[in-house]
């Protein structure tokens, strides 16, 4: 697959217990393999204090019914679950938490996780670097996410809704800005307001990340001779026409972001099963709050389930944007 210095693409297949990249770019494509471009396995320091630093307790910015939590899935511990195994499937294929491209090393690194879900990315995260290193969560609910208590001592979590300005506390404030999958709260087809809120986050020549899935580019593969209808109807509901996604290299370009980015990852069939169950899990939650049709929704995760075990999978590329504030 070409790559570019705009443009930088990396398949990678994983095949039984192997992964097998297939790039132009070599000597990038073992840096991103191999263990040393990889996170500590470690696990996070838990201590049940508080941080000396003087951090924003969690709090809710107040908006107009506009800004009301419009959230497409649900927030039970089965949903809560998905993100964990979908964290860790995520992980396995990108082969890191933050990209190599994006300096970590500093011993008072800010990191913001937008988006948090549940925390798993950050508590994953904090494993990895000392406690100086000072990691914040938002997201619109933390009702998934554990106790302040029960943190690792350098996580905070905080209630903020992406479409609002940022608290002040933390404007240009940090170095680093993770987001992942938030397609379903991109309004009107236009990341724009959404990039502009995450922008102003960071600090001048901070790097911010964007994970999403590729909702135009995926696919049904099957076993030859196997069917995969009813998992094609399934993802057929689930999937937007997210064309926002394939100008946001450019979009970011020109608003306020240099050296910009992306990486396009796809697993192999060995771990397409894996990937199948989560994104069927998934729509299961779609269904439930957004088709509102338990009958038939029943029936199509049963003969779509029914195809997976016979040899079917839902095939998603995984698309990661890394660039830097001017």
């Amino acid at each position: 697959m070409k790559t570019s210095a705009k443009h930088k693409s990396f398949l990678i297949l994983a095949m039984n217990d192997s992964t097998v990249p297939s790039t132009e770019d070599d000597n990038n494509n073992i840096q991103l393999l191999n263990g040393s471009a990889r996170e500590a396995a470690s696990g996070p320091l838990y201590v049940n204090r508080i941080s000396p630093q003087d951090y924003l307790e969690p709090r809710k910015i107040n908006g107009s019914s506009n800004n009301a939590d419009t959230y497409a899935l649900t927030r039970d511990c089965n949903a809560s679950t998905r993100l964990t195994a979908q964290h860790y499937l995520w992980k396995g294929l990108l082969g890191f938490l933050l990209h190599p491209e994006i300096p970590t090393e500093a011993p008072n690194l800010r990191v913001a996780d937008v988006a948090t879900g549940n925390g798993i990315w950050l508590h994953d995260f904090a494993g990895t670097k000392p406690t100086s290193a000072e990691l914040h969560g938002f997201d619109i609910s933390l009702d998934q996410a554990g106790p302040k208590a029960w943190l690792p001592i350098n996580v905070r979590m905080h209630v903020w809704n992406i479409f609002e300005p940022p608290p002040p506390q933390f404007l240009g404030y940090f170095d680093v800005v993770h987001v992942r999958l938030i397609t379903v709260v991109i309004k009107n087809n236009d990341p724009l307001p959404v990039l502009a809120n995450l922008t102003k986050l960071l600090k001048p020549g901070g790097y911010l990340q964007w994970d999403e899935v590729d909702t135009i580019g995926c696919y049904i593969k099957t076993v030859p001779g196997k069917s995969g209808e009813h998992l094609t109807k399934l993802n057929s509901q689930l999937k937007g026409h997210d064309t926002w996604k394939h100008q946001l290299e450019q979009l970011m370009s020109s608003n306020g972001y240099c050296d910009t980015s992306l990486y396009t990852y796809e697993t192999g069939l060995g771990m397409a099963r894996f990937w199948n169950d989560l994104y069927v899990s998934t729509w299961k939650e779609f269904a439930a709050t957004v088709l509102r049709t338990p009958e038939a929704s029943h029936e199509l995760e049963q003969r779509g389930m029914t195809e997976a075990r016979q040899g079917a999978a839902i095939i998603t590329p995984k698309l990661v944007w890394v660039a830097r504030k001017i």
